[in-house]
């Protein structure tokens, strides 16, 4: 497998706590200061794939801003147009916005992670060829896990920094 160039995350409840319902409740998730700094420090591009969902487009970006301030600069933003109750065929687990977000970085798709939280941002990643993680606990004994899974923001770091912290290839 390619090594990791590029770690595209989810907003929210991955790199923020919960869905924000404006700009003022924008609160990062533990460890996602350090675990984006990081990656960027051993040169990993960041962006964040993301849903409008029940937020204006206008509410969209200033909450988005304030992500950016908090925990930016991001390399690139795919935000997915259409609110939570429209039919959508970009976001998980669809890979629309996660080729998009990798063209727009000039990189190939399976030298991106994708860092979500759920079976269809796995989904999405393996059909756009890019490597997944979900944050959660472990599968249970003998269930086998559509993605890597990773405990928080911290480890997701530790398994993609490419000098020894973590793995610089993975092989299968």
């Amino acid at each position: 497998m390619t090594r990791v160039r590029a770690v595209l995350f989810h907003r929210d409840r991955v790199l923020l706590r919960d869905a924000p319902r404006s700009a003022d409740d924008v609160r990062p998730a533990p460890g996602a200061a350090e675990a984006l700094w990081q990656l960027r420090r051993h040169g990993l591009r960041t962006g964040v794939v993301t849903r409008r969902g029940q937020l204006t487009e206008s509410e969209t970006r200033r909450v988005d801003t304030r992500v950016d301030e908090l925990l930016g600069p991001f390399d690139v933003w795919a935000v997915c147009p259409h609110a939570a109750d429209e039919d959508c065929r970009c976001y998980p687990p669809e890979p629309a916005l996660l080729l998009w977000a990798a063209g727009r970085l000039c990189t190939a798709p399976d030298a991106c992670a994708l860092v979500g939280e759920t079976g269809a941002d796995a989904e999405a990643a393996h059909r756009a060829g890019a490597r997944a993680l979900l944050l959660g606990d472990p599968p249970a004994a003998g269930e086998r896990p559509a993605a890597e899974v990773v405990p928080d923001l911290t480890a997701v770091a530790r398994a993609l920094v490419p000098d020894g912290h973590g793995e610089e290839e993975r092989h299968g």
